[in-house]
């Protein structure tokens, strides 16, 4: 059974090792200018499903001979395997890793989401540096966006390819009996890193603009649910709605005669800071009522 295992692994390594290489082959030596973002969409898919079937030993040999035979193939480009390649391997490796931790479907998402984030953004850094050409200005021609929300755009671009290569390797891993479980609750540490996030978006007002936009963004990606269930419970939601809208519409109008236009954002999001603020107060309570009882 063993042996019949190593056998799989190996002949799955060798193909998805060449198809690596195909890939590389392509954007390397291909005219078309946007090949290379597509194929950072599709690589990370087969890193991460036999990251999530086979164990750590497998997947070290399996990266070393997909980045060996890449650099073979680009060699005319050898930065292209390390700033390209290698991303895909390692965010493909994270997701085996949140698999076999049993993390559930959106948290995986969501950390595969950072790890996407984190790698496009280093690998666009190092190849401006590399080639000495401003990669993300040529994306994002206009100056404001991209002093804005260049950060917040390679984060939401980073989301897709996480839902897109999640939902793939998901449904190729049923075969496998592999089932992710979808949260039926928000987590009680998505709380605490909601108001993380917005600490960390009141200090990125003052220095950083780009930085700021980009907290703004994750801490409205991740309340999604939150308003989805609190949608469902609230009676009167309609006169909240209302009420939001007439309050938040009045600070901001002030704030915006003042020239403070970038408040904005934050202003409109506090409800969910202070909901998280409340949730993670009576989950401490709740624990030591608990702790008291017992």
């Amino acid at each position: 059974m063993e042996r019949k295992n190593n056998i799989k692994s190996i002949t799955l390594a060798g193909i998805l090792a060449a198809v690596y290489a195909v890939i590389t082959a392509l954007s390397v030596y291909s005219i078309i200018p946007l090949l290379s973002v597509f194929s950072l969409m599709i690589m990370p898919i087969f890193a991460a499903y036999y990251a999530s079937v086979f164990d750590f030993k497998k997947v070290l040999l399996f990266n070393l001979a997909t980045l060996i035979l890449c650099f073979i193939i680009g060699i005319s480009d050898p930065f292209y395997t390390l700033l390209y390649v290698l991303p895909t391997l390692i965010v493909g490796d994270l997701f085996g890793v949140f698999n076999k931790m049993k993390l559930q479907y959106y948290t995986t998402i969501l950390l595969q989401t950072f790890s996407f984030s984190i790698t496009n953004i280093c690998a666009l850094l190092l190849a401006e540096k590399f080639y000495e050409i401003q990669i993300i200005e040529s994306i994002i021609s206009d100056k404001w966006v991209y002093e804005n929300l260049s950060f917040s755009i390679l984060f939401l671009l980073s989301g897709a390819e996480a839902i897109f290569s999640s939902m793939f390797v998901f449904e190729k891993l049923k075969s496998f009996k592999i089932i992710k479980i979808k949260e039926k609750e928000f987590p009680q540490y998505g709380y605490i890193a909601l108001l993380i996030l917005f600490a960390l978006a009141i200090l990125s007002y003052f220095f950083s603009n780009n930085f700021y936009f980009l907290m703004i963004t994750i801490i409205l990606i991740i309340s999604i649910p939150i308003l989805n269930n609190f949608i469902k419970t609230i009676r009167h939601f309609n006169l909240v709605l209302l009420g939001y809208f007439i309050v938040t519409i009045t600070i901001n109008f002030i704030l915006c005669c003042h020239g403070l236009f970038y408040v904005v954002p934050l202003i409109c999001l506090s409800p969910i800071f202070v909901y998280s603020l409340v949730k993670i107060i009576f989950y401490i309570y709740n624990i030591n009522k608990q702790a008291k009882g017992a």
